[in-house]
C-alpha cells in the first residue's frame, strides 16, 4: 500500500463561514463619516440665505471697482442672479484687471474670477484696518 494520505482540499468561503472582515468594516465606517460631513455641510449651505443687497448704478459700481483696482483694496461683489431662488455667496477679493465690460477679480478663496460688469448687483469696500477681520464667518 502506498503511504500517501488522501487530503481533502476544502475551500473556505468567508461569507458562508461567518468570517467578519474588520478591515472592510473600518473602511465602511470611514466612508460613512466622510459622507456625513459632506451631507451636513450641504444642509448648512442650503439653509444659508444671502441677503439681497441694494442694486447699485453702473456709475457707483465702477467707482468702487476702480478704487479696488488702483488701491489693491479688498471688495465684496454680489452678482445679480439667483441660484435655486437664492443669491450666491459674495465674491471677496481685489480687482486684478479689466477689459472693456469685463473685470478680473483675485478672489481670497477661489483664484482669479472673470465677471461682466452687467452681472454685478452690489460692490462694497471691506475695512481691513482691524487684524483678523471676519466676513461671513471667514477670517480674512
Amino acid at each position: 500500500m502506498d503511504n500517501k494520505t488522501n487530503e481533502n482540499n476544502t475551500i473556505i468561503n468567508p461569507i458562508t463561514s461567518g468570517y467578519v472582515d474588520r478591515g472592510m468594516a473600518k473602511w465602511q465606517g470611514l466612508i460613512l463619516s466622510e459622507h456625513n460631513e459632506v451631507v451636513n455641510e450641504e444642509k448648512k449651505m442650503s439653509k444659508k440665505i444671502n441677503i439681497e443687497k441694494p442694486k447699485q448704478s453702473l456709475e457707483e459700481i465702477s467707482k468702487i471697482i476702480d478704487y479696488s483696482y488702483r488701491q489693491k483694496a479688498v471688495v465684496t461683489i454680489q452678482l445679480d442672479y439667483l441660484i435655486n431662488g437664492k443669491y450666491d455667496d459674495d465674491i471677496l477679493g481685489v480687482v486684478y484687471g479689466y477689459y472693456e465690460n469685463n473685470i478680473y477679480i483675485q478672489s481670497i478663496n477661489a483664484g482669479i474670477i472673470f465677471c461682466e460688469l452687467d452681472l454685478i448687483r452690489n460692490v462694497g469696500k471691506v475695512d481691513l484696518s482691524m487684524s483678523n477681520v471676519e466676513y461671513e464667518g471667514r477670517v480674512i
